[in-house]
């Protein structure tokens, strides 16, 4: 136990904490909202008037859009320390199909034939992509990766003009690709949402930023409290929380709906 602890006290001192502790808060509330989903879903069948107020409201619209821009963001500072981005942004992007694939063919299964356990990973086939195109793109100068920024800004501009698929109900394969690549079908719909433009953008952001905060690769706040720690702890571990309260919340509510 005196060994575990002083490993657990000497990575919260030897990383850059503030960013694990933004990520740890993020990946609460991310937690939060897919338990809001999951209940409303598997217990109240969306007949809860708070849970579907929550789900609605703009409250919850305005939130996760910040939640998702500093995801993506803190995301880019993650590619500024990270030696191999190559490499992370493929092992995300296979996990990420192997996830979407497999439960797709399980809901095809007699199993499952009344309750959905589809799992779309958009988010992390969104944020592997992005780290996949900043991995080619690393070995820019921080100004030339301004000048690419200023291109993804014009590409989203001229994406948005054209699509038109919420408009006037036609549908374009091509900026719906763009926007939901992993389920272009069900671009906008999907529970697990978070379109390849904008966010992109704030995963650029986020590496202009370290470059110039986080040249050292240390952290810039020194005030540490005990607070931090179990917060930090969820922020270095974010994916392997947004994994497995996926698969956890699936099969625990999907056994709580078989008695209601």
């Amino acid at each position: 136990m005196g060994k575990i602890k002083e490993l657990y006290n000497s990575r919260f001192e030897s990383r850059i904490h503030e960013i694990d502790l933004l990520r740890g808060f993020l990946i609460f509330l991310v937690v939060f909202d897919h338990l809001m989903w999951f209940i409303n879903y598997y217990c109240f069948h969306y007949s809860s008037g708070f849970l579907t107020w929550y789900w609605t409201s703009n409250l919850r619209f305005v939130v996760r859009q910040i939640v998702l821009m500093l995801f993506m963001f803190t995301c880019g500072v993650s590619c500024h320390l990270s030696r191999n981005n190559k490499k992370r942004g493929l092992m995300l992007l296979a996990f990420s199909i192997l996830v979407t694939l497999g439960t797709h063919i399980l809901q095809l299964t007699p199993l499952f034939a009344n309750r959905v356990i589809i799992i779309d990973i958009n988010i992390l086939g969104v944020i592997a992509l992005s780290i996949l195109l900043y991995a080619l793109c690393q070995k820019l100068s921080t100004k030339n990766l301004f000048f690419v920024v200023g291109l993804l800004l014009l590409f989203y501009a001229m994406i948005s003009i054209t699509f038109n698929h919420y408009n006037d109900g036609t549908y374009n394969p091509l900026t719906a690709i763009l926007y939901c690549p992993f389920n272009p079908i069900k671009a906008g719909y999907v529970g697990d949402y978070l379109p390849l433009f904008p966010y992109i953008i704030f995963l650029f952001l986020g590496v202009i930023f370290a470059r110039f905060i986080y040249k050292e690769k240390r952290s810039v706040i020194s005030k540490k409290g005990n607070w931090e720690k179990p917060i930090c702890l969820l922020g270095r571990h974010t994916l392997i929380i947004y994994i497995a309260h996926e698969v956890i919340f699936t099969g625990i509510f999907m056994l709580i709906g078989v008695f209601i």
